[in-house]
């Protein structure tokens, strides 16, 4: 298993956009990058990439839930 960390800001976005599969959630961010623009587009890109990086397996076995960034080092 790879270890592909996260920033705060991935996660949340992965949050918002995740579906059943890491197909599905990468098809979901991808679909709205036209939308978005500045750092959150660049967010955005940095994040489908990672997903990209990963199997289903890798997916499955991640928790993507909204947080702040005082919780922690800002990875997951």
């Amino acid at each position: 298993m790879s270890t592909i960390l996260f920033t705060v800001e991935e996660t949340n976005l992965i949050a918002i956009y995740k579906a059943d599969t890491l197909t599905a959630t990468l098809m979901r961010i991808v679909g709205a990058l036209p939308d978005m623009d500045g750092d959150m587009r660049l967010i955005a890109e940095g994040a489908s990439r990672k997903l990209a990086a990963m199997n289903e397996p890798e997916f499955s076995a991640l928790s993507f839930s909204p947080t702040d960034e005082d919780e922690g080092d800002g990875y997951v």
